[in-house]
């Protein structure tokens, strides 16, 4: 009877994620707390204050921060702050009192693991201890399995380039095994193996002239006999003594060079040239025996192999960009489920309202990022259809509104009544200019102290395209992030973007044969203007335009 297989063992948890600050500024609570904490296995670093707990974080960079929520200096929430500007995968937990409730909130969308009240109970600790390890935990993983993704494709895309040679090696083995089993039988059988061997065989002597050639040589690049050898080689014309035959005369070494072939009909391949000098009786090179094989399908291969590990990259990015975008939203979903039961669970329905706005949201925005993960993945034709510019602005912005409304953001749209018509994939452009919506909307609220805020959407257009903008007052971009803000899977939003929104819709406007350019300025807002022609034309690859 077989064995049955044995269990995987989970990778064992490091000693760095087991180092833990504990910030509080009772010297009582620091001492009882840290000999707990060393007692359930922690390697406990201990700060009476804020300022000297960033200290010591800059200094020893634990896995873990425990700190009170008030202190006195760099309190607790200000704490937090510092810690996830510098390292935001560190868990942060907090200690509140029974009054802090609004701003262990706070914490929570400032993105801390969790809060514990005083006095503080050693399982409460313990369940919020457990999910800031089990969240190191994940996030360990996720990194292994992103460095084993990338080590497959790498090991997958060596194996290809193996199989490729190995095949040619032994198709090449076996025609040439064939054909000297022939030609040991009698010299006739010696015609026969140069006449059927698979590749293009010609005998020059030492003055570069065809002397010979076989068959398929003279079938794809014609009747050569007598005329000079270089003239295959359209590379070689202008300095022929750089031709394989005539480097073979000149060194007496067999070479072997790939090469660009002309064909009788004037079409041009790949080949890879091997050339061997045939010796008269006083060792001096009388002849060169040539043999070129065409590789146009093994660079064909060579190219499809490249497009898969670029495609096999962009994935292992994609994964990598995806989940730490979700992880925030999840973050944020905890939080507003926290606030709906709490609100249930206190009699306040403005509590529940609250929560349930919160998780409404980061909903909206998991489906986001599984449409534009969808968009990435399968791109389907052009599917246009003629509607007036003010419908599709009008189904623009019953989507658009709801989110600046949601954030005491202001829409303001104008419409020109010469817009007109256009045809236009509504399933394709839609989502891109939504995605642009969103972008204004972020970064309005990146920019709190400039506020109340406004965007602006306008619609025009001529006799040959449709302009549309979007416009709004948030905090700007600098010159870096604008000449990167459409490539694939960049964000200036760190943990918060996936980096495929803009990149995406982009890819939208350039697929109706349209441009999208910028202007943007720290602290003065951003402007895109969407240009699309009045009839679709698929294009793509130019650079976006900013200014």
């Amino acid at each position: 009877m077989a064995e049955p297989p044995e269990r995987e063992t989970p990778p064992a948890e490091p000693a760095s994620e087991r180092r833990l600050l504990l910030a509080d500024d009772e010297e009582g609570i620091r001492r009882v707390l840290g000999l707990t904490l060393a007692d359930a296995g922690y390697e406990v670093l201990t700060a009476a204050d804020g300022e000297e707990a960033l200290a010591i974080f800059r200094r020893e960079r634990p896995a873990i921060v425990l700190a009170d929520i008030r202190m006195p200096g760099r309190d607790g929430i200000e704490l937090l702050r510092a810690i996830k500007a510098e390292s935001p995968e560190t868990e942060v937990i907090l200690i509140t009192g029974h009054g802090d409730m609004e701003l262990a909130i706070q914490s929570l969308k400032l993105e801390a693991t969790d809060f514990v009240t005083k006095p503080i109970q050693d399982e409460v600790l313990e369940i919020a201890l457990k999910r800031a390890r089990e969240r190191l935990a994940m996030r360990r993983q996720l990194r292994e399995y992103t460095e084993n993704l990338k080590r497959l494709v790498r090991k997958q895309a060596a194996r290809l380039v193996e199989r490729e040679r190995l095949a040619a090696v032994d198709q090449a083995i076996e025609g040439f095994s064939s054909a000297f089993r022939g030609l040991a039988g009698d010299f006739e059988g010696g015609v026969r193996f140069f006449n059927d061997l698979p590749c293009f065989v010609s005998v020059h002597d030492r003055d570069l002239v065809v002397v010979s050639a076989n068959p398929l040589y003279e079938s794809r690049l014609g009747d050569r006999i007598g005329r000079r050898s270089w003239e295959i080689y359209p590379e070689r014309r202008d300095d022929p003594y750089r031709c394989p035959v005539a480097l073979t005369v000149e060194s007496g070494q067999s070479r072997r060079s790939e090469e660009t072939i002309e064909a009788a009909d004037g079409a041009r391949f790949p080949a890879l040239v091997h050339t061997v000098p045939i010796r008269n009786r006083a060792g001096e090179v009388e002849l060169v025996l040539e043999f070129a094989l065409d590789i146009s399908e093994v660079t064909r291969l060579r190219e499809e192999l490249r497009t898969t590990q670029e495609r096999l990259a962009a994935l292992g990015l994609m994964v990598s960009s995806v989940s730490h975008g979700v992880k925030g939203i999840l973050t944020g979903l905890d939080a507003g489920l926290y606030l709906a039961r709490s609100g249930l669970a206190q009699g306040r329905p403005e509590r529940v309202a609250e929560g349930l706005e919160v998780a409404s949201e980061m909903v909206e925005r998991v489906r986001r990022v599984v449409l534009d993960v969808l968009s990435f993945a399968k791109e389907r034709p052009l599917e246009a259809r003629r509607m007036t510019v003010a419908e599709f602005a009008e189904a623009l912005l019953g989507v658009a509104s709801h989110k600046a409304r949601r954030h005491g953001i202001e829409l303001v749209a104008a419409v020109s009544p010469e817009a007109g018509e256009f045809a236009v994939d509504e399933g394709i452009l839609l989502p891109a200019m939504l995605n642009l919506f969103d972008n204004a909307v972020d970064a309005c609220l990146a920019a709190p102290e400039r506020g109340p805020h406004t965007i602006r959407f306008r619609a025009a257009g001529d006799a040959r395209e449709v302009v549309l903008e979007v416009e709004d007052d948030g905090v700007g971009m600098d010159d870096a992030v604008r000449d990167r803000l459409f490539e694939l899977f960049f964000s200036s939003k760190g943990k918060a973007g996936t980096g495929l929104g803009l990149f995406l819709a982009r890819q939208a406007v350039l697929r109706h044969g349209g441009g999208i350019e910028v202007r943007s300025e720290p602290g003065r807002g951003s402007t895109f203007r969407v240009r699309l022609p009045r009839e679709p034309r698929e294009a793509s690859g130019a650079p976006p335009q900013t200014a």
